[in-house]
């Protein structure tokens, strides 16, 4: 029986980031028979983390203190939000005893023939719960390493702030790597000289169908309002996103509280959602508005009518918008706005895309982790 285990950032409390550890979990096991293989996801889950991701924030910052105002106003909302998230973890996804700590890791390193360092942000240097655990530091020299879509972020990297020499050292030591856009590839070859692949996050390996067998029953209006899922909006991506609301006469529905330009507005607040909620919003939306990158793949999975506020400035959204053609979905000022309507994208281009990146995607997983 082939042991797979993945170190991803599964816990943080946002939804592109639960479901895309789900997301690979099942396309590595549709590799394989039922019996043939044992996948386990590294439940690394620091006290940072938890402090990040919980309802009430512990510190004394103004920012958090904003924060604390906004949860206590939807406590109720934010703390079943929470609970969804963890019973998501538990029932979903196939987790390893908890890690608090790259200690316990040494001590009681999970046992695997291949270790996979999964999607999302996670060689992101610059993220605040960013750890060197995400680059396996902790395991022998022997254990064989591979990445898949493995993202550094939106921006390119000042090596020179950073311990390079040490991310060279330990970027050597994996027999496969895959990266999730060009942006990451170009930061990684300021680094070392190790070629990459370039492949799709985890999410867009799951079809539509397989998605839907896991959302759960919430809609609002018959499906009648505007998604918009944003994850730090600027006050003019919310003027758009308010004045797309008045020209298509369709309501507002947020799933998260954004930040302080938001503390005040008409849009109707779902705060309770977890993440198959979410799935379910984006599927009976008539319109989904984003500015993050997993509100635009989930858009493209569902074959939704969606725009992206600012995307060609995200090289992550504007990469993958290019490959399917639809850069004029990106609205870069409120002047955009008259060319915003409810035609659906191009199905037939989204889903040849989405079907090459999933041979593509599954060819390299095969040959990387190997027999």
């Amino acid at each position: 029986m082939k042991k797979i285990a993945t170190i991803t950032f599964h816990h943080a409390h946002n939804f592109g980031s639960a479901l895309q550890a789900y997301a690979l979990q099942q396309f590595v096991l549709s590799l394989y028979k039922e019996n043939d293989v044992e996948y386990k996801i590294i439940d690394y889950y620091t006290e940072l983390q938890e402090e990040l991701y919980s309802v009430y924030k512990h510190d004394l910052s103004i920012k958090s203190i904003i924060k604390n105002f906004v949860a206590f106003l939807y406590s109720k909302q934010l703390k079943d939000k929470h609970q969804k998230f963890e019973d998501f973890l538990k029932n979903r996804c196939m987790l390893t005893r908890r890690y608090k700590d790259k200690q316990e890791l040494r001590e009681d390193i999970p046992i695997a023939d291949v270790y996979i360092s999964g999607s999302d942000q996670l060689w992101n240097v610059r993220a605040e719960d960013f750890d060197s655990v995400y680059y396996y530091d902790f395991l022998a020299d022997s254990c064989k390493r591979i990445s898949y879509a493995a993202s550094l972020g939106p921006l390119q990297i000042d090596w020179e702030k950073y311990d390079y020499k040490k991310y060279n050292d330990l970027i050597s030591k994996y027999k496969s790597i895959s990266v999730r856009e060009k942006g990451s590839y170009n930061n990684l070859e300021k680094i070392t000289d190790i070629k990459c692949n370039i492949n799709v996050d985890p999410t867009l390996l799951i079809s539509k169908e397989e998605w839907q067998k896991i959302e759960s029953k919430e809609i609002y209006n018959d499906g009648k309002y505007i998604l918009l899922y944003c994850l730090e909006p600027s006050k003019e991506q919310l003027k758009i996103a308010d004045e797309i609301s008045k020209k298509l006469q369709l309501p507002i529905v947020i799933l998260r509280y954004n930040n302080k330009n938001d503390v005040f507005n008409h849009f109707v607040k779902k705060y309770a959602a977890g993440p198959e909620d979410f799935l379910a919003y984006i599927d009976h939306a008539a319109l989904v508005l984003s500015s993050s990158f997993h509100g635009t793949a989930f858009s493209l999975i569902y074959h939704k009518p969606f725009y992206v506020l600012n995307g060609i400035n995200d090289n992550r959204i504007s990469e993958i918008l290019n490959k399917t053609n639809m850069m004029e979905r990106s609205l870069e000022s409120i002047e955009d706005i008259k060319n915003v309507n409810l035609n659906k994208p191009d199905e037939k281009m989204i889903d040849l895309f989405l079907e090459n990146e999933r041979v593509r995607s599954e060819l390299y997983l095969r040959e990387a982790i190997g027999k």
